[in-house]
């Protein structure tokens, strides 16, 4: 090689160092730096008469005593290149995302960067993207689930009443019967025809709870709300000489919307009262608590119970395990789709004639 061929290979060497887009340093054994081209000063803004004779850790002080320095070091000695994938930069005006590649030039130590900020943004925005979608689709499936749900109780529940209400009639205009005799008809299809009406208020109650959800949330007292209740309630409380016992000490109130609160106390008292144990006081014991992060209510109640494999059927539309007194079956149902349309759960324990205590958690 002559000597104009050298001027132009270290011309051209030279050209490709300074006009790199990505950051790329130079340092000797004792790791000082010996040049950093343009892009690296762009990159940490840091002047280049900074950076050459400073120790790779006068700038980068975070360094030492990690495997990264060790590792930078032994490429000198080894000759065997090191890279890393993705790597962080703090600086005091910027933060930067980069990849790194450590080889040996001669007697000192290259390292050149990439800068990845840009496309590891990108894969985060598309991973929250695809999270969010999940999201939604699992949304959907269970809004669907519900649907179906809905309408195969619906359609199930009004279908029988319906069809004993034509055949009551079509028994009373087709059959050759005295008055007399057509009255205790009359009077079926006036039982069937109420447990219609009293269905389908149950099905509008259920649809007009469904159209609050987007209603505002506001700091709420469980006192003031279960105070409320007592008034309501009070001449059945009395009845039953019912003892209520409030802790509201450890979270005494809650960021939600007021009439889906109130719902969810109202339906808890109205069961303790409708299914108490006709052979003793009637007890009641409320409590909340913060549970990891989230606020837990406890509403237990020492009345006739019910059997534990049973728990997960009493949230169910149009089901009861008592039937001793009125009720429609939909009130638990409501309960349930609005703690968790909340992002909430709702547990139950339950033994036959001990009591229930269900637990909320908002």
């Amino acid at each position: 090689m002559n000597v104009n061929d050298f001027e132009i290979n270290c011309e051209l060497k030279s050209a490709f160092f300074e006009n790199a887009y990505s950051p790329f340093v130079i340092l000797d054994r004792d790791m000082n730096f010996v040049d950093v081209n343009q892009a690296s000063v762009d990159t940490i803004g840091i002047e280049k008469e900074n950076f050459i004779g400073k120790n790779m850790l006068d700038i980068f002080p975070y360094l030492e005593g990690t495997e990264r320095y060790d590792a930078y070091k032994n490429v000198i000695d080894t000759g065997v290149p090191l890279g890393y994938d993705e790597l962080l930069f703090k600086g005091e005006f910027t933060e930067v995302t980069f990849m790194s590649r450590a080889f040996k030039i001669g007697d000192y130590l290259g390292i050149t960067t990439l800068d990845i900020t840009n496309v590891i943004d990108t894969v985060q925005k598309l991973k929250s993207t695809k999270t969010s979608l999940i999201e939604v689709n699992e949304n959907l499936k269970k809004k669907n689930q519900e649907l179906e749900d809905f309408s195969y109780v619906a359609a199930h529940d009004l279908r029988a009443p319906l069809t004993n209400l034509k055949s009551l009639l079509r028994m009373a205009l087709e059959t050759n019967i005295s008055a007399n005799e057509v009255m205790p008809i009359v009077e079926k299809m006036n039982v069937v025809t109420k447990v219609m009406c009293d269905k389908i208020t149950a099905l509008n109650m259920v649809i007009a709870t469904k159209s609050n959800f987007g209603a505002p949330k506001i700091e709420i007292e469980f006192s003031e709300v279960v105070s409320k209740l007592k008034a309501s309630y009070s001449k059945e409380i009395i009845e039953c000489r019912t003892i209520i016992k409030e802790d509201y000490s450890a979270c005494p109130s809650i960021n939600y919307n007021k009439l889906q609160l109130e719902t969810v106390l109202q339906t808890l008292m109205s069961n303790a009262l409708k299914y108490r144990h006709p052979k003793r006081k009637l007890s009641i014991k409320i409590e909340t608590k913060e549970v990891n992060g989230k606020v837990q209510l406890s509403f237990k109640d020492n009345g006739l119970g019910f059997d534990q494999e049973f728990s997960d059927k009493i949230f169910a539309l149009f089901k009861r395990l008592h039937t001793h007194v009125d009720g429609l079956g939909v009130a638990l149902y409501i309960m349930k789709i609005i703690i968790s349309e909340n992002d909430g759960a709702i547990d139950v324990k339950s033994q036959v004639n001990k009591g229930t205590e269900f637990i909320v958690i908002f």
